[in-house]
């Protein structure tokens, strides 16, 4: 029986209620999501764009920079929103986790080898290099990750898949939603690494005298947004006629809760086709690039909240006998609060003058 190889419920309590656990792990995943999909998408664009179009050295130069710090950034911020699963979803999560260990624990080495990559992509177009092919192979990497990610997520939603992954590991990517979750993945990561070009681009032009590389930021990265998008909607629809009937019945069941966040992400998806498509000269529609970066960043919250829901509807079925035990500990739970709001603080405040205080070759400041 499936349900005999669930691990049994933590005896321990929970340290606060379990809503609270619910809107932190969302809050903190956003959060992760931003510079995954930064260093996603940014990787595969780097790694696509033309050796001749315009401003395609200054392209590469900038993912290549921004993922020098939002690698880092991905880390870090993962680690609250495992913790926060462990908690709410740990007898699941790490289950899936343990029958495809190999998969799990090779992230680890895929990783250090795109980070070093990157860091070796640097060094050569500081030097002038050709750098194409090492991007190319970076990207594949953060694509195997992205891979292995969506696996273990497929997985530990479906404890009755359990015994025949534990036989035949690869049997974790013959589930129907494991395609179209993984494209979904992708091509929103690529829409937004697309959009924080433009943006990047639009703010740039306004202090360089170089304008046409700027241009060429700019409209390359809203070309992206707009292919990647155009996609992606086409595949969300895939992704909910791909969901195992029953789940996909209570889906349509679940009222407000489920179908005006996914509603909503909808719309917006269509309002950012829209949008895009009337952007023809980026660096003096700097409002309409702000607006598409803000309409993405709406979508992908969205997109994380009916995720959120999908998983409470897979996983009903098996947790119908759980019996939580809730012991408040508001101590721990304010000073973790505190001290995430600060880190977060400063992680903005160093992205800015990052991108602000470029000091040029032998100023002191450097």
């Amino acid at each position: 029986m499936p349900a005999s190889l669930i691990p049994a419920l933590d005896p321990a309590a929970l340290p606060g209620p379990p809503w609270l656990f619910h809107v932190l792990w969302v809050l903190t995943f956003l959060i992760h999501l931003v510079f995954v999909n930064m260093v996603m998408g940014g990787s595969l664009l780097a790694a696509l764009v033309g050796r001749n179009r315009p401003g395609a050295r200054e392209i590469q130069t900038f993912f290549v920079e921004a993922n020098s710090w939002a690698i880092s950034l991905a880390i870090t911020f993962g680690i609250a929103p495992l913790l926060f699963m462990q908690v709410l979803f740990g007898r699941f999560f790490y289950t899936a986790t343990i029958l495809l260990a190999w998969w799990w624990l090779g992230m680890l080495g895929i990783l250090t080898l795109g980070y070093y990559l990157n860091y070796i992509a640097k060094a050569r177009l500081k030097a002038g290099k050709s750098v194409r092919a090492i991007l190319i192979v970076e990207a594949v990497c953060f694509l195997k990750i992205a891979a292995i990610q969506v696996a273990i997520n497929v997985l530990h939603l479906q404890p009755g898949r359990w015994e025949s992954v534990a036989q035949q590991t690869w049997a974790a990517l013959l589930d129907p939603t494991f395609a179209p979750r993984f494209l979904h993945f992708v091509l929103a990561a690529v829409a937004m690494a697309g959009v924080a070009l433009a943006f990047v681009a639009t703010r740039r032009a306004a202090t360089t005298d170089d304008r046409e590389a700027c241009l060429g930021m700019a409209r390359f990265g809203l070309r992206a947004a707009f292919v990647s998008t155009a996609l992606n909607l086409a595949d969300g629809f895939w992704l909910l006629l791909a969901l195992p009937r029953e789940v996909l019945r209570e889906f349509m069941r679940g009222g407000a809760a489920t179908l005006i966040p996914l509603t909503a992400g909808i719309l917006l998806g269509v309002l950012l086709l829209v949008v895009l498509s009337r952007i023809t000269d980026p660096l003096t529609q700097t409002k309409e690039v702000r607006r598409v970066a803000e309409a993405l960043v709406a979508t992908v919250v969205l997109m994380v909240l009916t995720r959120h829901e999908l998983r409470d509807i897979y996983l009903a079925p098996w947790r119908t006998s759980e019996q939580v035990t809730v012991a408040t500990q508001w101590g721990p739970l304010a000073l973790f609060l505190v001290v995430f709001v600060l880190c977060v603080g400063l992680t903005v405040y160093a992205i800015v003058r990052a991108v602000k205080d470029r000091p040029g070759p032998g100023e002191a400041a450097a």
